[in-house]
């Protein structure tokens, strides 16, 4: 009998051990579940966003929400601004399942290493432009707006305030060194200035890293020179209220100087009913983000992104229209950004 329970035991404990071993395999492959939904079976996305905070994990929130919508799983990381990190968080995806990529690098130099580290996962990548080098026809994309129309539309509201004159002083604040929105706002800004035929005197112009505090101590020191300034633009609105603050703390005649942003965040819409900035240009986040799952989906299955609204011939873009935002419109743009 001592026998007999002896083996009812071992038979019951074995079944035990075999339970646990499944249970710790299916957590083991738990990182990018398959997909629920109809539209979106098998569509595993991780987003590799450059850091955490508001902005990032904002865009985060609603990939997710669309992905879900679409009846894709999702999954993000946040590298700090690591490229070491980020490269890491990208093999770690590949290996649990993920099947497309959504990425932000953190740098547009490291991205060949972010391709090699995502092995055969197709890529959509957002927030900071890859050279066009490493993009690849329905493989490799870049969903976005296109940055010099964001430079361009300021110059446009600048020379139609300043119609009358023949020289306009202006002040450019922009993002950090080396990053796509920042020199392509910039570039969009001054080329549309100089095909004005006026005389532009750039009398400042320095990196403020998207930082208002940044903005606002940098602004103050050329106030300090004394020198003459019409207007500031500035590549985001963040930079421009930085601006604002230092020319009210300084005293300066506010009603002669046009300060202008990029964005449409709720501070800049805000200001702009306020009176104090006066233009600002609308990065349709929403329609980025519709786009991008919408890519990411068709790329994870092996399709094109032929079709999708903005998508250029070569199939290595979509991009997403500006628009332009002042005191005529502003109403419109304060209830719909979500940030």
């Amino acid at each position: 009998m001592a026998d007999f329970t002896k083996a009812v035991w071992g038979i019951v404990m074995k079944r035990k051990i075999m339970f646990l071993v499944g249970v710790l395999s299916v957590l083991a492959l738990g990182g990018c579940q398959k997909g629920s939904g109809t539209n979106g079976d098998g569509v595993d996305i991780y987003y590799a966003a450059i850091e955490s905070g508001d902005y990032y994990e904002g865009w985060a929130k609603q990939l997710e929400e669309e992905a879900k919508g679409a009846g894709a799983s999702f999954q993000v990381g946040y590298a700090e601004n690591s490229v070491e990190t980020q490269n890491s968080q990208v093999k770690d995806a590949l290996k649990e399942g993920c099947n497309v990529l959504l990425c932000g690098p953190v740098s547009s130099e490291t991205v060949t290493d972010i391709k090699a580290a995502a092995g055969e996962m197709p890529i959509v990548f957002l927030n900071n432009a890859p050279d066009d080098k490493e993009l690849e026809s329905d493989k490799y994309i870049y969903v976005a707006s296109d940055e010099f129309m964001a430079g361009q539309y300021q110059a446009e509201y600048i020379l139609e305030k300043y119609q009358d004159r023949e020289e306009i002083n202006v002040a450019i604040l922009k993002g950090p060194k080396g990053a796509s929105g920042a020199e392509g706002r910039t570039n969009g800004l001054k080329k549309t200035l100089e095909k004005s035929g006026k005389k532009i005197n750039y009398v400042f112009e320095d990196n403020a890293g998207w930082s208002t505090e940044q903005a606002q101590e940098l602004m103050g020191i050329f106030l300090d020179t004394g020198n003459k300034v019409d207007c500031v633009a500035a590549n985001n609105d963040d930079m421009a209220l930085g601006a604002i603050a230092a020319c009210e703390e300084a005293k300066a005649d506010m009603d002669s100087i046009i300060f202008l942003g990029v964005d449409a965040s709720v501070k800049g819409c805000q200001s702009i009913t306020e009176g104090k900035l006066d233009f600002t240009v609308y990065q349709a986040m929403s329609s980025q983000i519709s786009a991008a799952v919408e890519a990411a989906g068709r790329l994870a299955a092996g399709k094109s992104i032929k079709g999708i609204d903005g998508a250029t011939e070569d199939r290595k873009y979509v991009l997403v229209p500006f628009e332009k935002v002042d005191a005529g419109n502003v109403a419109q743009y304060d209830q719909s950004v979500k940030y």
